[in-house]
């Protein structure tokens, strides 16, 4: 374990003085998304006074008469130019010493920093509502091991996590049947459609679809996001959103289409079509993203790490150098939260995490903490963020 130490410290090095490799970048990149304590270990060690004070420790510890070289020079240059230079010299023995440092006083101190949240804010869990075509509406969250039958005929399986829509060959009617699944603040929900293709519905999210599709065409209604993983059957699928319509024939891609919001299609396999209201449409290929602002029918393309988009499928939290109220506005959906800022300043600044989805809120909370940039109290269900100045 050691010597893991000694080498994710020379990794850091590395990155500090901007001498890391691709591979090593990787590397160090697999470290600190294994668990949200990497990452708050890892930006705790990059912050420039816990780097001064190691380099203090250090010295405590050091008679050696290049070291006095080295704090000289800590003396007499900027933070980050003196970083490029020493950490040549003097990094493989203070970073090691700084992960030291922040393990142990990471667990000594766990309690004392997370004494100031009052009370939990919970994560999102698996709920939703059915709303069948005949308008009876069914709580998913309290309705498990039970089918149901549509009037043309279709099963429904429901269970607590998920709906499962079975393929009837023999339909009794061929005027279309509607369900519509709605999913609260601080909810998600999973379905399989009657063609097979599957639905992770996020939170603050609905989708209306025929419980069998015409023969001619698949066509659903999206509001708010949701990862498709659809099936090829020869018939087009189309998500209708408010903005926008993706067309597919079989392919895996995520929409996010909330209200006052930019609306993204993101593609992660195969190909599609994205139009906007007046006629607009752009083709993607995998690694795109489309990008289309409320009141707007100009479509940006744009290439990405699909990784950031889909991270919520696979229950992280993801972001890169992001607006904070961005984040925010995320987080408030899944843990049903509200969020107040010291001032319209407070909502530029940008972070970074990676997380697990179905922690509660206080991990993220200590995180952005341990930048030093914001304080944060928690009064109930409200997170009030301040700047530190």
């Amino acid at each position: 374990m050691i010597n893991q130490y000694f080498y994710i410290a020379r990794l850091i090095a590395k990155y500090l003085s901007e001498e890391i490799s691709e591979e090593e970048q990787v590397e160090l990149t697999g470290w600190r998304n294994e668990s949200a304590g990497n990452e708050r270990l890892f930006q705790e060690i990059c912050r420039e006074e816990n780097i001064k004070r190691n380099m203090q420790k250090r010295q405590a510890f050091s008679t050696e008469a290049g070291w006095v070289g080295v704090q000289k020079k800590i003396q007499h240059h900027r933070f980050r130019y003196r970083l490029l230079n020493v950490c040549k010299y003097a990094a493989i023995f203070i970073l090691p010493l700084a992960i030291a440092t922040a393990v142990l006083y990471n667990s000594t101190n766990e309690h004392d920093a997370i004494s100031h949240v009052t009370e939990q804010i919970l994560p999102g869990s698996k709920k939703a509502v059915l709303i069948l075509d005949n308008g009876e509406t069914i709580d998913l969250k309290s309705t498990s091991g039970v089918e149901l039958k549509e009037k043309d005929g279709t099963i429904i399986q429901v269970d607590s996590t998920a709906l499962n829509y079975q393929q009837t060959p023999d339909r009794k009617s061929d005027k279309l049947a509607y369900n519509k699944v709605n999913v609260p603040r601080g909810g998600e929900y999973q379905l399989t459609l009657s063609d097979g293709s599957k639905v992770q519905l996020n939170s603050m999210s609905s989708i209306r679809f025929p419980v069998q599709f015409a023969k001619d065409c698949r066509l659903v209604e999206l509001e708010g996001e949701a990862y498709f993983e659809v099936s090829k059957t020869g018939q087009p699928f189309i998500v209708k959103t408010k903005g926008m319509n993706i067309e597919v024939l079989g392919t895996t891609f995520n929409i996010s289409a909330y209200a006052n919001e930019e609306y993204q299609t993101t593609l992660v396999n195969g190909s599609v079509r994205v139009q906007t209201e007046d006629g607009s449409n752009r083709i993607l290929k995998p690694s795109e993203q489309a990008c289309i602002t409320p009141g707007s029918n100009q479509i940006n393309v744009r290439n990405v790490d699909t990784a950031f988009y889909t991270s919520w499928i696979h229950g992280k939290i993801n972001f890169k150098d992001q607006r904070l109220e961005d984040i925010m506005k995320t987080l408030a959906r899944w843990y049903d939260m509200e969020v107040i800022y010291e001032n319209e300043a407070t909502k530029d600044l940008r972070f970074g995490c990676y997380i697990n989805r179905y922690n509660e809120i206080t991990p993220l909370v200590n995180l952005l903490e341990q930048t030093g940039r914001v304080t944060i109290t928690v009064e109930g269900k409200t997170i009030k963020i301040f700047t530190n100045h």
